[in-house]
């Protein structure tokens, strides 16, 4: 693992949280993506800057979009590491019996994957392109 990258919340209003971190914690918006392609990356989210972490606001999980799980509630949905290689990664944890339950795939500039820890929570796994 290369880094923590960001923890993600399921909101009820996009436009209503968006203003509460603006206001609340100084948030700036580093990304906002509408929901213009299909399954996992068919969902609108805006990526907040908050100190020295990022904080993505979703309306619907990339994972519920593409119908990997049933719909969450609203609250917390993942946090994200930053790996060199998501398929290697998946393909080791696979490996070791974790649950991979999104299988990486390009989601906009990035590849990403989805797995749960023992209790259940879900991680994702962030592979940035090479520049």
């Amino acid at each position: 693992m290369q880094s923590f990258y960001h923890v993600a919340i399921k909101a009820t209003d996009l436009e209503e949280s968006l203003t509460f971190y603006r206001r609340q914690f100084d948030a700036e918006v580093v990304d906002r993506g509408h929901g213009t392609g299909e399954d996992a990356t068919a969902v609108e989210y805006v990526a907040l800057s908050i100190a020295d972490k990022l904080l993505y606001l979703f309306e619907e999980a990339p994972y519920e979009a593409a119908g990997l799980i049933e719909s969450v509630p609203a609250g917390f949905l993942h946090f994200g590491y930053v790996v060199d290689d998501v398929e290697e990664s998946a393909a080791s944890l696979a490996a070791d019996g974790v649950d991979v339950f999104m299988e990486p795939r390009e989601f906009g500039d990035l590849k990403i994957a989805f797995f749960t820890d023992p209790s259940g929570v879900r991680i994702e796994l962030i592979e940035y392109p090479d520049t």
